[in-house]
């Protein structure tokens, strides 16, 4: 008779890859995946079990999780603004969870507000750069700034040539109370550094400033309460890049509110 059931076993091993840029790096695929299913219809989830475990490229390249920047990793190994992990294509909505020294807070992300903008966003959240990065501006009634990591090879890796082309302005979406926007030094200069608005600041609209963001619910109530404002906007930015958090912010603004972690939830593909 035939087996009700089957069992499905799919083995990888390390693997030498090369990525964007021309960087060679090694890492785990997977351990295995394993997965029992109906004879009826393996395929479609076996299918359903592997796109969970991959992401895509904004040119359709399919990635393995397992490409992408763990913490636990060498910095050395954290990819280039070229390298493919760094080329994600955002899914049309989803939540970002970041947990600080101070407790968490939820974005919420619309890639049809700002499609660069939240490509960007999510290839930096999926390969963790924000970890430990401080917010390091606090402007009361403004923004509240971060997007520095303070890791110096990697922060002086992301500004040069890491920058993303402007979206188009939508007139319907503007910088009100709670969006989230990446900072510019100019047109087409976004990279990593983003801001939240604490205010309506509309008169931004029109200077390129370009919500792709939104904090979700009461989660604002974080950065008015409990995101350390002492410090204000005093935090020297080039030193921050030079130095890091090691060498200059913790020593010169011990209580600064950092991240700890973020992870993703995807809404809509």
């Amino acid at each position: 008779p035939t087996p009700r059931y089957r069992r499905i076993v799919i083995m990888v091993s390390r693997k030498m890859f090369a990525v964007a840029g021309g960087v060679t790096a090694t890492v785990l695929l997977a351990a295995a995946v394993v997965m029992s299913v109906q004879s009826g219809a393996p395929a479609s989830l076996l299918q359903t079990q592997l796109d969970a475990n991959t992401v895509l490229t904004t040119t359709g390249q399919s990635l393995p999780l397992s490409a992408l920047y763990e913490p636990t990793e060498p910095v050395s190994e954290f990819p280039t603004p070229t390298a493919n992990a760094m080329s994600l294509k955002s899914p049309e909505q989803w939540l970002v969870t970041m947990n600080t020294n101070v407790g968490p807070f939820q974005m919420k992300i619309h890639r049809a507000w700002s499609p660069n903008g939240a490509d960007r966003f999510y290839s930096l959240v999926r390969n963790n750069f924000y970890d430990g990065a401080r917010f390091f501006r606090y402007a009361d009634n403004f923004v509240v700034q971060w997007g520095i990591r303070g890791t110096p090879s990697i922060d002086q890796m992301y500004q040069n040539g890491a920058n993303v082309m402007d979206d188009p302005r939508r007139a319907d979406i503007g910088n009100t109370k709670g969006r989230v926007v990446f900072a510019t030094s100019g047109a087409n200069t976004r990279s990593t550094q983003v801001f939240m608005n604490l205010a309506d600041n509309h008169f931004l609209d029109s200077q390129g400033f370009t919500p792709f963001g939104e904090i979700v619910g009461d989660d604002l109530s974080l950065f008015q309460n409990k995101i350390n404002a002492e410090y204000g906007e005093k935090a020297d930015q080039n030193r921050i890049i030079s130095q890091g958090n090691q060498l200059y912010l913790k020593k010169s603004f011990p209580h600064m509110s950092y991240i700890t972690s973020e992870s993703v939830k995807v809404l809509a593909e």
